[in-house]
């Protein structure tokens, strides 16, 4: 009978498993940064670099951990298709599309060469390289909530936000020319003179780079605020949550982009700040999308957006300057408060829908 009853039930949740995945998702990540930065830094000339090996190596330890934890339970008697915790049948897909996409690169790469820039990112075969991590990393999240009632501490929660920081990842490399407004005085376009041939074009490009200034401000608050909600939406987090979620979410793709610049220490005090305040407001008023909640909840989707585009501004002005007027400064700041609420207000129009 207890043979009968292994075989028919999927193996138990792990939180070790939970960890690994987690862990080795952000490692892949992490090291699509790392080998971005190459194209643009370092001369490249073959598909085998050392900084492909660091996002490969990650697939494979995560390949290695999958096989031991299936063989495990295998031996004690479960089905194959019942040896991983059914939170992970989908998000093993993830595997074999990587290996897939990881020939289909080296292929590309021959055939097409090297990428260098924007087409790096919209490369069809890193696409789906960052899908297959987007499927795995939902492997942790979807087994932290089905598990959500007993996952109260930070260590228990952990590997959720380590998936989640993954996603986040991902989108800032899949959008990284959409990362910094630039609103420092270094990206200021040239100056506009009147009565001089290249008064059109100085007048286009600074009304070019302060609309797609302002379109970041609006994307970023956007990315940052949906994190937010959406964990505040499905699990009563733990102080420190989205605090680690920010920064393990955001610092790599500024860690891989700071060209000396402040980009990296004005991230990494977003981060801290938007974070920091988050928690703090989840600790005072756990807000959370249900009528008793529901004020808080809005005020925590305004407020966590514009701290974290606050803090870039104020560090950019401290540290160089920023060309924007105050028009636009204040303008996208608010902005940043309006996309925020704006979610919360979808979010609350679904779950009463």
């Amino acid at each position: 009978m207890v043979q009968l009853l292994v075989q028919q039930h999927a193996a138990p949740r792990s939180i070790a498993l939970d960890y690994a995945i987690g862990i080795c998702c952000v490692w892949v990540s992490g090291g699509f940064f790392l080998d971005a930065w190459a194209h643009g830094h370092v001369p490249m000339e073959s598909f085998f670099t050392p900084y492909h090996a660091v996002f490969y190596s990650g697939m494979l330890v995560l390949a290695l951990v999958v096989l031991a934890y299936a063989l495990h339970y295998r031996a004690r008697g479960y089905g194959w298709t019942n040896a991983i915790p059914r939170s992970y049948r989908l998000a093993l897909i993830g595997i074999p599309m990587f290996v897939l996409a990881g020939l289909g690169d080296m292929l590309w790469h021959r055939i097409f060469g090297l990428e260098e820039g924007v087409d790096a990112l919209l490369s069809p075969t890193h696409q789906i390289l960052g899908l297959s991590i987007f499927f795995l990393a939902s492997g942790p999240i979807r087994s932290v909530l089905a598990d959500r009632h007993r996952a109260r501490t930070l260590a228990q929660q952990l590997p959720l936000v380590l998936g989640l920081a993954t996603w986040l990842i991902l989108a800032h490399f899949g959008t990284a020319y959409a990362f910094d407004p630039a609103a420092g005085r270094t990206n200021a376009p040239p100056p506009i003179l009147p009565f001089n041939s290249n008064y059109l074009t100085s007048l286009s490009i600074g009304y070019y780079k302060i609309a797609t200034g302002a379109l970041i401000v609006i994307f970023q608050s956007t990315l940052v605020a949906g994190f937010a909600l959406w964990v505040i939406s499905r699990i009563r987090p733990c102080p420190g949550v989205v605090t680690l979620l920010l920064l393990i979410g955001n610092v790599p793709a500024a860690a891989a982009f700071t060209n000396q610049t402040p980009l990296l220490a004005i991230t990494i005090a977003q981060a801290l700040g938007a974070g920091l305040l988050a928690d703090a407001l989840i600790m005072r008023y756990d807000p959370h999308p249900v009528p008793a909640k529901i004020e808080a909840y809005y005020w925590f989707a305004a407020a966590v957006p514009m701290t974290y585009i606050g803090i870039y501004l104020i560090g950019m002005s401290l540290y160089e300057g920023i060309w924007w007027d105050w028009n636009v400064a204040l303008g996208s700041w608010i902005w940043s408060g309006v996309c925020g609420f704006a979610l919360s207000l979808l979010i609350v129009a679904r779950r009463t829908a």
